[in-house]
């Protein structure tokens, strides 16, 4: 019974561990392929990108009601617009503007009745002189015209125009007098001038007397009689009246153009904007809102998805570059997450500085960091493209702001510039400094650009901004070693110390294998001009070419070019086992490589500089030994175990390691012989496999035929035999002897 009570308790913790074990197992078989990996990778890095942005971008809801109390000090977590304040400074500057302006001429025009208004006036002006001058008439016929007769018609004139008040006695009295021929003269001109000026000139209170001081301009062009120009100024000069209304369009054109001007009121990153225990006011209530203080929980779900669907365009674009124009880097996997930890470290570092709330800070974001290290470690295209992305990113952490999007845009791409074609690491430090003055100028232009007047602040933004450089540079200096490491990748600037004949493994070459160590110098000279010539990576085929022989460390005297003044071991040894000998070279030089640390890259030119060739003289020399059992001979124990060149730059060393066995051998070498020679190699390898997974065209190869025989020239060219001189006394020796 107890037995049975033991088995029944461990069968659950059985079935729990079994489980666990199925689970592990199918993970792992989930993990192993690589497609799967990438996918994890991609959609981690998007939930990653997703859950940064998000922090603090919109706090906790504030429990405030209006009217009451607040429970604490409120800061400002973001910088924000005070839509309220800035309304009410627009609509101040606005109506000032406004009251100032509607009395100038500029924004006054003429009234659309001022014609009409005009016709009237002169219809009533000589309406009453033509009943003064009917009354005049009689009373002259009477004989009882006098002074007060004419004062009372001028009394009545001004009763309709304020301006007859000042209209000179005498021409009031030859109007009335005048005969009728040249009072009809009179009064048709007085009123064409008087509607024609009334209609087109702008009359206010402003120029009022100007205009009738300088009335002649417009008299003068009618063709009056010198006569009848005194009495027409009078009469048009004492009927001008204001023809003027506010100019509504220009006042409002105005009202929007002195609103725009106005700089809105900005509540900054941690201001304090309520105390604790003031009054909660409908300002501050819309304050809040704007700020997603208060009512947020339809923002968080907005701005999430918005921010989610954002970062997924963004990441689709990355990711649709690569798959486009540089699919290379699907293929190595450790380069994507070496480009999602470069992302992410920036935007966490950038999150963490925008938290800070110290504006000046904005501009430490170490976004050239990631370009550097990009552009570095992968590739200048991909480097701009990812900074790009980055920037965007940037200015959604800095509270959406522009300048700061556009500063990091242009910082990015200048560091990806700054670092192209890098080869030593004092150039790391003087592009360093032309980043930061490159950095300092953006922050000053874009400050203006923004309408910052404070030149104060503006300095010290572009002070930070150029320090940013050199702290990118740095960093990066110091990071590159340790993310190579990490990533079990070589930058441009190992490559150069790796060629550092000091280094303990080829100095262990120049001592030990003196002879390997000269062929390995020729193979790379011949193999960096062939590279440069179509293109490939050099400084990679040049160090390559220093290590390719390594493996003859193992044993160096049984290689030909190590052996001076000694017998041929291999004299001594089957045909099979010196195949063995000397194709163990290329497994010793990889072992040997991975104990000193020599990168991947150059291990894997190692690997392949002989690639599946045939060992052709010990071939040779078994087939002699069998003669007659020729046909049992197997030639695949005569071949190196590969594999074939897969890179161009397998390929260049590959084909210059043979050429320069083949010169080497050349007893007497010509410039046809050389010719015939790296034609012939080229031609071998190309005709037996060996470059078939290396992706070289025919003008490829042309010109890596081309390339080698320019170096060989150099090596093998002619030199002069000078002739023997015999010293002094050894002449003088001889004619002795000779008597």
């Amino acid at each position: 019974m107890d037995n049975k009570e033991l088995r029944s308790n461990d069968q659950p913790s059985t079935n729990r561990a079994r489980k666990r074990v199925s689970f592990t197992n199918w993970l792992r078989q989930v993990l192993v392929k690589k497609q799967t990996r990438e996918r994890i990778l991609v959609v981690t890095s998007f939930f990653a990108i997703v859950a940064i942005l998000q922090i603090n971008l919109v706090p906790a809801n504030l429990d405030v009601k209006l009217g009451e109390p607040s429970p604490e000090d409120i800061h400002a977590p973001r910088e924000v617009i005070d839509a309220e304040r800035t309304q009410e400074l627009q609509k101040e500057a606005a109506d000032k503007a406004v009251r100032e302006a509607e009395n100038e001429l500029e924004y006054q025009t003429i009234m659309t009745r001022a014609g009409t208004e005009a016709e009237t006036l002169v219809i009533e002006v000589f309406n009453l002189i033509d009943r003064s001058r009917q009354d005049l008439e009689e009373q002259r016929a009477k004989g009882d015209l006098s002074r007060q007769n004419l004062e009372e018609a001028q009394g009545a004139l001004m009763g309709v125009a304020e301006g007859f008040a000042e209209m000179p006695a005498d021409d009031l009295k030859t109007l009335l007098l005048l005969p009728v021929e040249d009072y009809e003269r009179i009064k048709k001109s007085v009123r064409q001038i008087f509607v024609t000026i009334e209609t087109e000139e702008k009359i206010g209170w402003q120029n009022l007397d100007k205009l009738r001081s300088g009335l002649d301009r417009f008299i003068l062009s009618y063709p009056l009689l010198p006569q009848d120009v005194k009495v027409v100024r009078s009469m048009v000069s004492s009927m001008l009246f204001v023809n003027l209304v506010k100019d509504e369009a220009k006042l409002r054109q105005l009202q929007d153009k002195v609103s725009k001007e106005v700089p809105p009121v900005k509540i900054k990153k941690g201001e304090l904007i309520i105390r604790e225990g003031d009054m909660i006011t409908a300002e501050d209530i819309q304050l809040l809102r704007e700020l997603a203080l208060i009512d947020n929980q339809g923002n968080r779900v907005l701005i999430f998805f918005s921010l989610s669907m954002f970062s997924l365009f963004l990441i689709g674009i990355g990711l649709l570059y690569i798959y486009h124009f540089d699919k290379k880097l699907l293929k190595q996997e450790r380069q994507l997450y070496l480009l999602a930890l470069v992302i992410l470290t920036v935007l966490a570092v950038a999150k963490g500085l925008s938290l800070s709330n110290v504006t000046a800070l904005n501009y430490l974001i170490p976004l050239s960091f990631a370009s550097i290290i990009l552009t570095i470690l992968l590739d200048p295209k991909t480097a701009w493209v990812m900074s790009t992305l980055l920037s965007f990113l940037v200015g959604i952490i800095v509270d959406f702001n522009l300048s700061y999007a556009i500063f990091y845009f242009v910082s990015g791409t200048a560091s990806v510039y700054c670092m192209i074609n890098i080869t030593q690491r004092k150039e790391l430090i003087q592009r360093g400094l032309i980043l930061s003055g490159v950095n300092f100028l953006a922050v000053i232009t874009l400050n203006l650009l923004f309408g910052n007047k404070n030149f104060l602040s503006m300095l010290g933004f572009a002070v930070t901004g150029a320090f940013n450089g050199i702290l990118s540079t740095a960093l990066a200096n110091g990071f590159l070693p340790f993310l190579e490491h990490l990533f079990g990748m070589t930058s441009a600037l190992s490559l150069v110390e790796l060629a550092n004949p000091n280094l303990p493994l080829l100095k262990r070459l120049l001592l030990e294998a003196p002879g390997t160590y000269h062929h390995s110098i020729i193979v790379g000279n011949l193999a960096e001009a062939a590279a440069d010539a179509i293109g490939a990576d050099s400084l990679l085929v040049r160090v390559g070419a220093y290590y390719h022989d390594v493996g003859k460390l193992r044993r160096p005297y049984f290689f030909i070019e190590n052996q001076i003044a000694q017998d041929n071991p291999h004299s001594k040894l089957s045909p099979n086992l010196s195949t063995l000998i000397i194709t163990s070279h290329v497994r010793d030089g990889v072992e040997l490589a991975k104990s000193y640390g020599v990168p991947e890259m150059v291990i894997d030119l190692i690997e392949q500089h002989h690639g599946t060739d045939l060992v052709r003289y010990f071939y040779q020399r078994a087939s002699e030994k069998i003669q007659e059992d020729k046909e049992t001979l197997e030639e695949s124990g005569f071949h190196y175990p590969g594999p074939k060149p897969q890179t161009k730059e397998a390929a260049v060393v590959m084909l210059a390691d043979s050429v320069e066995a083949a010169a080497r051998a050349m007893g007497n070498p010509s410039s046809a012989r050389l010719e015939a020679m790296v034609s012939q190699v080229i031609k071998e390898r190309l005709e037996s496999g060996e470059l078939d997974e290396a992706n070289l065209t025919l003008r490829d190869l042309d010109k890596i035929r081309t390339s080698f025989l320019k170096v060989l020239g150099g090596i093998f060219h002619h030199r002069v035999q000078y002739p023997e001189i015999v010293k002094e006394t050894e002449r003088k020796k001889a004619s002795g002897n000779n008597r």
